[in-house]
């Protein structure tokens, strides 16, 4: 008779606790903020991570999902090392404003070079072009982001206008623009530098992305922003502005950020969490996905 009690005991309050259990999953799957699909084979061995807004969701048969620009960004880590998955405050402040966000990888130094490290990049970028409305992004509207080495490697493919068409570049924080006039102002290399880019200055040159900018037509080149913090301030603010204006010589839009309050780091983790920064990069983006 105990035994009987007790497991009517137990089956009332599992019936007690349905609505409650289900109630949260109801509250779960009644507010998403975004659509998350991480490790996407693009072939050659990589992978990327795709934030989408839940706006890119369908509603129904009559109200397909809204295509999402497209914010491709591309870690940091001094070309030896770094995780597609580092990429700050940038998931939350894409999806909150109706843009998708792409973390791309691509193999550190010395396993591959910096060539091999732009072709990663760039297998990647026309990855998304051909198939990212799969997953409600636009094609038509793309903008490459780096941060620190990430932030050399887009200038460096958008330089070299390997990207394809891009509404554009976002540089943030590094001072690789010019590997010629850098290592002049140090006196020499620092170690990760002298890792990626040896002790040839002829890879100094045909790594740089100003080389390329020097060299080109004018005309055909993205929008830039450029970003520098106040980690080594003069030498980062010489070097951005430098490359700016190597850019606009040959026609290009140049927006300049100063951060001299930002660290190398905080500059990266200020996008959407610090007004000052956020709202630079946002008005950049606007402008660039209109």
């Amino acid at each position: 008779m105990n035994a009987f009690r007790a497991a009517l005991m137990a089956f009332l309050g599992f019936i007690l606790l349905l609505p409650v259990v289900a109630s949260a999953q109801q509250t779960d799957t009644q507010k998403p903020t975004r659509i998350v699909t991480k490790g996407v084979s693009v072939g050659g061995g990589l992978r990327l991570d795709i934030h989408a807004p839940i706006t890119v969701k369908r509603q129904s048969f009559f109200k397909p999902g809204k295509k999402a620009p497209v914010l491709m960004y591309v870690h940091g880590g001094g070309w030896i090392k770094g995780s597609r998955e580092k990429i700050y405050n940038l998931d939350k402040f894409a999806t909150q404003r109706g843009w998708m966000l792409v973390s791309v990888q691509y193999t550190p130094v010395p396993r591959t070079n910096i060539d091999g490290q732009v072709r990663d990049i760039v297998r990647q970028i026309n990855w998304v072009r051909n198939n990212i409305s799969r997953y409600g992004g636009d094609k038509r509207k793309i903008v490459i982001m780096g941060h620190s080495a990430g932030s050399h490697l887009v200038s460096l493919i958008a330089a070299k206008r390997l990207g394809g068409p891009l509404r554009g570049v976002i540089a943030n924080d590094v001072q690789a623009y010019d590997m010629v006039a850098y290592g002049g102002m140090r006196g020499s290399l620092p170690h990760v530098y002298a890792a990626a880019f040896g002790s040839n200055p002829n890879n100094w040159v045909k790594w740089s992305p100003v080389t390329y900018v020097r060299r080109g037509p004018a005309g055909g080149l993205p929008p830039f922003m450029i970003m520098y913090s106040g980690s080594n301030y003069d030498r980062r603010k010489t070097l951005a502005r430098g490359f700016a204006g190597d850019l606009r010589s040959k026609g290009a839009r140049v927006t300049l950020f100063d951060g001299r309050r930002y660290s190398h780091g905080s500059i990266a983790r200020g996008i959407g969490t610090s007004s000052q920064v956020t709202l630079a990069v946002e008005r950049f983006l606007r402008r660039a996905f209109r």
